[in-house]
Formats: C-alpha cells, structure tokens, sequence
C-alpha cells in the first residue's frame, strides 16, 4: 500500500489504526507524513479511534507520540462464514499469476491478517481451505456452497471420511462415502477427488451437486503420488497436439460412458438438440482425432460435431474406408 494515495478520512483513520498495531510508539510527525496529513489531523484521527473504543495511549517528551494501550488486543473481526469466505476466496484469486498488480507476498500478508483476527474456529475452517483448494484452468469456483466447502477443506486436511448426498445430472440424489483427497478449481467450477468407498474406486465430484456433507469419525490414509489437480484434470488438461473435441450425441449417459470414460471426456446435458431432447454434450481433449472418430462411430449413435471443423473430414474418411473395406469383391 502507498501509505500517501490513503484518500478518505475513513481510510485515514484505518490506516492510522494499523500503524499503531505495528507495535511501539509512533511520534506525530511520523504518522502525519505516512498519512500525508498536519499533525492536528493526526491528533483528531486519534481521537475517532478512541471514540470507537480503542484505546490509543499518547506518550509524552522527546520521543512521544501515540501506541496503543498495553495488552490491548483487536476483537475478533464479525464475519460470517460465508463473508470470511468471500473475502479469503478473493484475495486467492488475486494472487494467481496474471490476475492483477498484487505479488503473493502482499496477498499471503493480507490473508495473514486477515486470519489473525478471525474466532479461532472460523480461521482454521479458512486455513484449511487456503491448504487444499488448488487453482488451474480459469475457475473461481462461485457455483459451490460456502459451507460445504468450508467443512469438506477441513475434512480433506485432516483426513476424515465425509458422507453426502450427491446429485447426478440425471435421476435422483444418492448417498456417497468418500475419503476426500483434495479439492480443484476448474473452469468456474469445485471439484472434489477422493476415494469412494461403497464403489470402491476413485471418483470427482462437482461440490455444486453436493448436499448435507457430514464428517465421520476415523481417518484414512492416502496414496503416495496423491496429486489432486491431475486426478480431476487428469487426460481433459490442455496440452502441446491436443485437438479440444466438442460432440453433440442423441445418447444417454449410460451409452457414452462406456467408450468416454470419466477420466478421458466430460459429459453434460443440452437443451433441445434438432428437436429433440436429452442429447448430451460430450468434451475431450484428444492428441488424435482417428480416435474420436472410431469412438463416435462404435457409439453408433446420431451426433453432430461443434468442433473442431477438422473432424469432418476426419469422419468422412473413415466412413470411406469402411464402405471400401465392405464391398463385395466379387
């Protein structure tokens, strides 16, 4: 912060209030020119404070000046959790590469002081989601509960089974039993991985479709190579030869799932497709488009390709080939 940008009187005053929070005695001069104002404004901003009840102590001779009464503690800052979450969840956001003038630095000592002055209950509810949410791709996560990420972070960090109800795209909500490994941002949404334990395999789960999350009693043990952003992102993360796939299929769920795995497509409902209902969106990153060809031809269902335009031609050409391979030779 540029201490003499501090415009407003409020922010004057605030500014004055973290000065003395620093620790020691601040003379008036000193305060007067780091917040660029005469030394009788400094002695009327001291007294707002006083006024708000904190108790600022004026010290007299040589090296005087103003500090806050011994043992003085701030009170813990009122917020709710989802307040409390919104603005950590921000200054997250704020210290990821590229998104804006501040350094991690300044945006790890903002979060610091932010905790420090939290109950003690809420702070490691927040530590525990500045320690397990990962950030990739371009997700901020706003669609997931607040409370639900604030109790599943803090089972994920302390490793303690979770059980919720989960709701599918299609049908109705189902009640899961996960160790949770970690939590991702991804392309605007929460993800959860972890180890599902009536299916007895790893699963992700979209926090937007979780609801009623309760902890369990125990603990789990996790897998050495545990790396939650590539167990979400896993084969759909960008890369150097990927072709980005975008099929509408007229299928449902059950079909496309067993030539479009979870770990290598990511499928979702559409609207009103040609007419029709219940067509689905199927998205891949592929290195060859042979390969989404042979897949929407053994799906054998009707498609119609978004992009890219590419795999036309790559479509076309292998109807070509297996029209020719059928001929009769006689």
């Amino acid at each position: 912060m540029v201490w003499g940008d501090v415009a407003r009187p409020t922010a004057r005053v605030l500014t004055l209030l973290e000065l003395l929070q620093s620790g020691g005695t601040r003379t008036s001069a000193e305060l007067a020119e780091r917040l660029n104002v005469e030394g009788r404004t400094v002695r009327r901003y001291v007294e707002h404070l006083r006024d708000l009840g904190i108790p600022v102590d004026s010290v007299r001779g040589r090296y005087g000046g103003y500090r806050l009464a011994r043992h003085y503690r701030m009170p813990p800052l009122m917020l709710t959790d989802e307040e409390a979450l919104a603005v950590v969840w921000g200054l997250l956001l704020t210290g990821r590469p590229g998104s804006g003038p501040a350094s991690i630095g300044d945006v790890e000592a903002a979060t610091s002081k932010v905790r420090r002055v939290l109950p003690p209950a809420l702070a490691r509810q927040i530590d525990a989601v500045v320690e397990t949410v990962n950030f990739t791709g371009g997700g901020t996560g706003e669609e997931a509960s607040a409370r639900v990420l604030l109790k599943l972070a803090q089972a994920a960090r302390d490793r303690r089974p979770i059980a919720f109800d989960y709701r599918p795209p299609h049908g109705p909500a189902q009640l899961r039993t996960v160790h949770p490994y970690g939590i991702v941002a991804l392309h605007g949404l929460l993800y959860l991985t972890g180890h599902d334990v009536g299916r007895q395999a790893e699963r992700t789960f979209r926090l937007d479709r979780v609801a009623d999350l309760r902890l369990l009693e125990g603990t789990f043990e996790v897998p050495d190579d545990l790396d939650p952003v590539q167990r979400v992102v896993g084969p759909l993360a960008a890369g150097p030869g990927r072709h980005e796939v975008s099929v509408l299929v007229d299928a449902d769920v059950t079909q496309v799932r067993v030539l479009f795995p979870e770990t290598l497509a990511s499928v979702e409902p559409v609207a009103d497709v040609a007419g029709k209902d219940h067509w689905l969106r199927i998205f891949v990153r592929a290195e060859r488009l042979e390969w989404v060809a042979g897949r929407l031809a053994a799906l054998d269902r009707p498609f119609v390709i978004e992009r890219p335009k590419a795999l036309h031609a790559v479509v076309a050409a292998l109807g070509q080939k297996l029209i020719d391979r059928s001929s009769d030779p006689g």
